[in-house]
């Protein structure tokens, strides 16, 4: 009975993964959503599938499965760049690649070209600002961000 059970669980997984086009996130998936399944009551486990899929109410009482878990210090580029605008690294204008070197002295070593989106995300919601510099030798013209 155990490793009928077992192998239900492991094809539930799996369908549920099957749309994932890239091995390794579906990999994780996997991962994730077997252990989700084995932590599961076995009275509660057609309940909690129908919770990922968005349907029922399960033994949460119809809160999500996100809704219990503990709060997180988030994480991600624009996170570390919101952990700088807290910490006046932006007291003085600053290029992008000023916050590349700050964010790669701090292990986060994140590639230029993923910098400029959530910066300018961060110049939307008024956290940053961004104005037009020249060079001093009148070279490249380059954006610098600053505190709102």
């Amino acid at each position: 009975m155990a490793d009928t059970n077992y192998e239900n669980l492991v094809k539930q997984a799996e369908q549920a993964v099957a749309p994932v086009k890239d091995p390794e996130l579906k990999r994780i998936a996997f991962e994730k959503i077997l252990d989700a399944l084995l932590d599961t009551p076995e009275a509660h486990r057609d309940d909690a599938t129908k919770l990922k899929k968005g349907r029922g109410r399960g033994s949460s009482g119809g809160k999500s499965i996100a809704a219990h878990r503990t709060p997180e210090k988030r994480s991600g580029t624009r996170a570390y760049i919101e952990e700088l605008i807290d910490e006046e690294f932006f007291a003085k204008p600053k290029t992008i690649v000023a916050v590349k070197a700050e964010l790669g002295n701090r292990g986060h070593h994140i590639p230029l070209t993923s910098l400029s989106g959530p910066l300018q995300s961060l110049c939307k919601r008024k956290r940053l600002r961004r104005e037009k510099t020249e060079a001093a030798d009148g070279g490249k013209k380059a954006f610098a961000y600053s505190n709102w």
